[in-house]
């Protein structure tokens, strides 16, 4: 059965698609983890390959192939490692049954030959004109020493360079370049002259941000008071409630929408809605009417299901309660561009998610920067 077309609201911002939440490295640090316990192989281990963890390439092209297709709004493949997913060829089946252009975010986990053996001949759906590329790779150092001996940063680069032999421009210069290397700024990672003297003059490369805690400082500038650090910091003991919803589309491994970054990982903690996919399949992955009792015994439940097609993209504008602020992940909540760079244009500040309602206690006002603009985002009776 064909599913209806969604129509895009002009609002959504980011459309990513989880291929798999396993990764071939266990990274102390790693943005899947809630809690940033360095938790990555006890949180999201391999499963045996009986259990049904993943939508199927076909799937995957159903779903995806009732977005319109839109130039300037390209599908992110996430993870996890997506170059994993199944057995390293989804991907390429992925690109060859949609017209979407995507971006890939890897840690290019195979060598270059078997990288783009494995696109299908697809390479053109991961290049279009953007001023950022479009396979955005991640550099880890500690773990990528260990499986690379010692020369992590070296064989990332070269692999990188080695793509303009399989059709893509490789280049210094981002605007033309397909990809480019990226490492997160955390406080234990360092760019060093070495680093340097290698990817000069070959390929891209930047740091992005760190956003969290770390030895009892918060990293990020974020909307809204006390959305990351609010219980991990030690400043409440409980999370808060408030009404919040999303301005992503954001896709799960089973097909799954999620209000938000944190709802996705969590919710993969421990094993991912494996029982809950099983029996939605059973219901022709009619989510609008069974979803409700399907998941009545979790705490967190999805916005819908990408393959039913009662699901509409109005479905991500509704305000929807929420127990768990003061664990939202930092991207969802600092302050940054949208895709038409708002805040660097025209000083719009634009956040992930849109939160309402926030029960805030009193006796965290004194702590709140600038409490006056925050309150805004309390509800009524908190102000």
């Amino acid at each position: 059965m064909t599913l209806p077309e969604l129509k895009l609201p002009d609002t959504l911002n980011y459309v990513g698609a989880f291929l798999t939440l396993q990764c071939n490295l266990s990274c102390s640090y790693c943005i899947n983890d809630p809690e940033q316990k360095g938790q990555r192989e006890s949180l999201f281990p391999i499963k045996a390959k009986t259990q049904r963890i993943c939508l199927t390439p076909d799937e995957w092209t159903r779903a995806l192939n009732r977005i319109p297709y839109r130039q300037d709004l390209p599908i992110t493949l996430q993870g996890g490692e997506p170059m994993l997913y199944w057995g390293s060829k989804g991907v390429g089946q992925i690109l060859s049954g949609t017209q979407h252009y995507f971006d890939l975010l890897t840690n290019f986990p195979v060598k270059p030959e078997a990288f783009a053996n494995n696109l299908n001949g697809q390479q053109h759906k991961l290049q279009r004109d953007a001023p950022y590329p479009s396979i955005r790779v991640s550099y880890h150092a500690e773990e990528m020493n260990r499986v690379w001996h010692g020369h992590g940063f070296a064989e990332l680069v070269a692999r990188c360079e080695a793509l303009s032999r399989y059709g893509f421009r490789v280049s210094p210069v981002k605007a033309d370049s397909d990809v480019g290397i990226y490492m997160v700024a955390h406080p234990q990672n360092r760019l060093t002259a070495e680093m340097e003297a290698i990817y000069a003059g070959r390929v891209p490369f930047e740091t992005k941000e760190f956003l969290g805690l770390h030895d009892g400082k918060l990293y990020g500038h974020y909307l809204y008071p006390f959305s990351t650090d609010l219980i991990a910091g030690g400043i409440h003991p409980r999370t808060l409630s408030c009404e919040c919803r999303t301005t992503e589309l954001l896709i799960d491994p089973l097909g799954f929408v999620w209000g938000c970054h944190f709802y996705l990982y969590q919710s993969w903690v421990s094993g991912g809605p494996l029982r809950e996919f099983e029996a939605l399949e059973a219901q022709d992955f009619r989510y609008k009417e069974s979803g409700a009792g399907i998941f009545s015994s979790r705490i967190l439940a999805p916005v819908g299901h990408l393959l039913d097609p009662d699901f509409a993209m109005s479905d991500l504008e509704v305000y929807r309660a929420c127990h768990q602020y003061g664990r939202c992940i930092g991207c969802d909540t600092k302050i940054k561009n949208d895709r038409f760079q708002s805040y660097y244009d025209q000083g719009i500040s634009h956040t992930s998610v849109e939160i309402r309602n926030i029960r805030m206690p009193e006796s965290l006002y004194d702590k709140i920067d600038n409490l006056e603009l925050a309150s805004r985002f309390f509800a009524p009776t908190d102000r």
